[in-house]
Formats: C-alpha cells, sequence, structure tokens
C-alpha cells in the first residue's frame, strides 16, 4: 500500500531500532548490557540519559546517537545518602543541563547539576507519609520550565502535589483514593501543558484512565480509557506515563498491554503506534514499557523496561516530509504500510492481502 505524498499524521516504523541495551533482551550490569532501566531522558544532540541499577549498585550513562556505549556520569550505591539512591524511578533534565531523579524508596527528587558527585534535595526527603512535606511512592514528575516547579505523582498517597521549593508543596488534586472525578487510584504519571495555563494529564493506573484537570478544578474528566482494563483501542490496562505533542494528542504507555498508545485530541480511541500488545523480545514487541520521550526527529524513544533496552521507533512520514515511493517496513515476510489520515489508519498485510481500516 503507497503512502500518499504528504502525510496528514505522523506515521510510526513498525520495528525498532535498539539504542542502548541488548536488542535480543539479554539483561546485565556491563558497558553494553542494562540490568533493572530506572528511568531514560532525552538530553541535547539526541544523547540519550540511561539510569538502570542491580542489587545495590546504581549508575547512571550518556548515551550518543549512533553508540551504544554508554559513558557513565552517576555511579553509586544503594543507600539514604545525597550521593545515593534507594529505588530510582524517574528522570527529568532542564535547559540547564541539570538532572532530576526521582528517588522513589528514599521518597524524594534530588538535582544534580552537570559534574557533580552528590544531589541536592530539592522536593520530599521528610520520609514516608501523607503530610504535604511527604510523599509515599511515588512513580513520575514533571518540571515546569519556566519556574522549575516540580508536579509529583504521589502515588500511595492517590494525589498531585507541586513542590514551589524544597521545604513547601501543595495539594493540586485528589481527595482519596477512588474512582470518582475527584479521585484517583494509584496516579503513575503526569503531563503538564504549560501552554495551556497548566491544565495536567494524569495516568490513573489502577483506573484504567487519563484524566484531564484544568488547574484549580476540583474534579477531572477522563480523555482516554474506559475505567475498566482491557486490550480493546478504547480500553488502557495499567497507563503507566504520558506525554503530549503540540496538537494536544497524548502518548500514552499502555504498561500492561505492552504497547504505546496514540490518542487524537477528541478521540474515543486510541491507536497503537508501538508494541504489538503482546509481550516479546523482537524488533516490533515490548515488554511491559514504561515510559516514552521524543528525540528531535519526532521518533518515539522508549524504556522497554522488562527487555532491558531502550528502544527507537523513528518516523516514516510525517505531515512535513513528503514522499513519492511505497513507505512501507518489513518485520519478517510481513510487510506493513501505514497511513493515518485525520483518525483513519490504514494497515495492508502483503502476506495475505487483507487490508483493515480503523476509523477512531
Amino acid at each position: 500500500m503507497s503512502a500518499q505524498s504528504n502525510c496528514s499524521t505522523t506515521v510510526w516504523a513498525v520495528n525498532a531500532t535498539t539504542i542502548a541495551g541488548s536488542p535480543t533482551g539479554s539483561y546485565g550490569f556491563t558497558s553494553t548490557l542494562l540490568y533493572d532501566i530506572a528511568g531514560i531522558v532525552v538530553g541535547t544532540n539526541d544523547s540519550i540519559y540511561v539510569m538502570d541499577y542491580k542489587n545495590s549498585n546504581y549508575r547512571m550513562q550518556l548515551f550518543y546517537p549512533g553508540s551504544q556505549l554508554g559513558t557513565i556520569i552517576i555511579n553509586t550505591t544503594k543507600g539514604t545518602g545525597l550521593n545515593q539512591f534507594s529505588k530510582a524511578v524517574a528522570l527529568n533534565i532542564d535547559v540547564s543541563g541539570n538532572i532530576y531523579i526521582l528517588d522513589q524508596g528514599n521518597y524524594r527528587v534530588t538535582k544534580w547539576v552537570p559534574g557533580a558527585s552528590t544531589g541536592i534535595v530539592v522536593a520530599g526527603g521528610n520520609g514516608s507519609g501523607s503530610a504535604l512535606t511527604q510523599l509515599n511512592t511515588p512513580y513520575d514528575f514533571f518540571i515546569e520550565p519556566n519556574t522549575s516547579y516540580i508536579w509529583i505523582a504521589d502515588s500511595v498517597n492517590c494525589r498531585i502535589v507541586k513542590w514551589l521549593n524544597s521545604s513547601t508543596a501543595i495539594l493540586i488534586a485528589g481527595n482519596g483514593c477512588g474512582s470518582n472525578a475527584t479521585q484517583f487510584n494509584y496516579p503513575d504519571g503526569i503531563f503538564v501543558d504549560t501552554s495551556d495555563s497548566n491544565t495536567f494529564y494524569v495516568a490513573d493506573c489502577n483506573n484504567n484512565r487519563i484524566q484531564k484537570w484544568l488547574y484549580g478544578a476540583s474534579s477531572g474528566i477522563t480523555v482516554a480509557g474506559t475505567g475498566v482494563a482491557g486490550s480493546a483501542l478504547n480500553q488502557l490496562y495499567i497507563p503507566y506515563t504520558l506525554t503530549m505533542d503540540t496538537n494536544k494528542s497524548l502518548y500514552i504507555v499502555d504498561y500492561g498491554n505492552n504497547r504505546i498508545v496514540l490518542w487524537l485530541l477528541g478521540a474515543t480511541s486510541g491507536i497503537v503506534i508501538a508494541g504489538t500488545g503482546v509481550a516479546g523480545v523482537l524488533p516490533s514487541q515490548l515488554n511491559e514499557p514504561s515510559s516514552v520521550k521524543f528525540d528531535s526527529t519526532g521518533a518515539l524513544i522508549v524504556n522497554d523496561y522488562d527487555n532491558s533496552r531502550v528502544q527507537r521507533f523513528p518516523v516514516i512520514c510525517s505531515p512535513n516530509t513528503t514522499s513519492s515511493s511505497t513507505t512501507s517496513v518489513s518485520t519478517n515476510s510481513t510487510s506493513i504500510a501505514a497511513t493515518l489520515q485525520n483518525t483513519t489508519m490504514a494497515i495492508s498485510l502483503t502476506t495475505n492481502s487483507l487490508t483493515t481500516s480503523a476509523s477512531e
């Protein structure tokens, strides 16, 4: 199936390239193998920061484009010291190159300036609890680029909190654990749309839904998922984290379904853009993915957690790219050409001449 000369919606390759770790899912704590990947973030010139750990050892490596050999920039052990971590689960980076690490096991966020051998506590650090100055098993965070305020998905407390500085936090959303519009049930992911008055989106993990909240609102609305776990295109199963593009389309890490789902603005169902829905180690598969980022080309960078690798799904057609030839990617003997028009995805399987079309 030939792609149109100018596709109206971005299309990603079905097969990914491994940019860190082993393509076959082998794991280890060596210069070329990764173990438990705590988090990833895309830095300057599409370099990838990867933090992993094994037993009591933690390290952060920097992978430059084209190289699967990482450069260690943090190398430490498990503990409570400011040069240590207990259980890191997410990373972030600001425009100055400062690295922020969400240390779930120490209930804190630490900031590491470039070249530092120790971190600075910028949120939490007051033990586990439900007081506003405490956290309980936080899973994800977002840093406002202009203010450096830190939004945290405080999972076990079923709330979203914002830290204005290292000692002051405010409650943003969450009225106890539950499933009504004012509540969350283990919120694991947070994205803040700073271009839209800090409207924010929450991966409400155990409610199997994505909630949209206007800043200052007392309740949210469901914009993705039905609230019931499932694998249908209108459902999610343990949505873990999420991000958003400038068109306000959501990219959801559908952890339990081993896939990344694109949810267009106003849609009632999603489009699978990475992963087959079945756990595996093939280039087209994911196994318990935990986060998705973009590089400068729009490629999807996925923490394929249980495969101990970082996968890159390149863009094969975008609204700003023209192509007069067939756009296709191959997986084994199956040639798949995908074109998204508005909210329609067409997939042609040339091995059995079956063409299906799924409209949102």
